[in-house]
C-alpha cells in the first residue's frame, strides 16, 4: 500500500517525481519495518490526574499484526477475564458485557505516513469502529514498537501500547 501524500501539498502546487519517488521509499521502509507480528507489552490509559495506569491490568495479552500487503489485525485481553457462567440463563446478556470490558479486536487496512498509522477499520467486536479510521503516532526503536492512540479514542482517552516484535 502506498502512502497517500499529497505533493501539491509538500510542495504548494509543484510536482516532482523524485519527491514523489522518495515520499514512496520513506513510506515503504517504514512499513517494511513494522510488518510482522508484535506481542502487547503494555496498554496504559491516562487518567484525570494526567498519569498512566494500566487499562488490562500490569499483564495484558494481545497481538498486533501488519502484513506486507497492507492488512492489520489487533487483538487485546486482560488476563483477569472471567469465563462465561453456563447455560442460556438470562445472565447471557451480562456474560457478554462483562467479557469485552476488557477486550478489543479489529482488523482491517492500514497506511503509515510519517510517524502516523492509520488503521481504516473494516471488522471490530466493538460495531461502533467498522469503517472508522484510527490515527496512531508510532514510534519504532529496534523490536519496541510504541503506539500512542490520538483522536478518536475507543475509550475516551488517550492510551500507550507498547509493543515487542514476536
Amino acid at each position: 500500500m502506498q502512502p497517500r501524500i499529497s505533493r501539491k501539498a509538500l510542495l504548494g502546487g509543484v510536482t516532482s517525481v523524485g519527491l514523489a519517488a522518495a515520499t514512496r521509499s520513506i513510506g515503504d521502509a517504514a512499513q517494511s519495518a513494522v510488518v510482522g507480528a508484535w506481542k502487547l507489552e503494555s496498554f496504559d490509559e491516562r487518567v484525570a490526574n494526567g498519569s498512566f495506569k494500566p487499562r488490562f491490568g500490569s499483564n495484558p495479552v494481545g497481538y498486533l499484526i501488519y502484513t506486507a500487503s497492507g492488512r492489520v489485525s489487533a487483538t487485546l485481553s486482560g488476563i483477569h477475564r472471567r469465563p462465561f457462567s453456563s447455560g442460556g440463563t438470562p445472565s447471557a446478556a451480562a456474560n457478554c458485557n462483562e467479557s469485552v470490558h476488557d477486550f478489543l479486536a479489529y482488523a482491517g487496512t492500514y497506511e503509515i505516513k510519517g510517524s502516523t498509522v492509520f488503521h481504516h477499520i473494516e471488522t471490530s467486536v466493538f460495531t461502533n469502529l467498522v469503517g472508522v479510521t484510527l490515527k496512531r503516532g508510532f514510534q519504532l526503536r529496534g523490536d519496541t514498537l510504541t503506539i500512542r492512540t490520538l483522536p478518536p479514542y475507543i475509550w475516551g482517552t488517550q492510551s500507550v501500547l507498547v509493543w515487542r516484535r514476536s
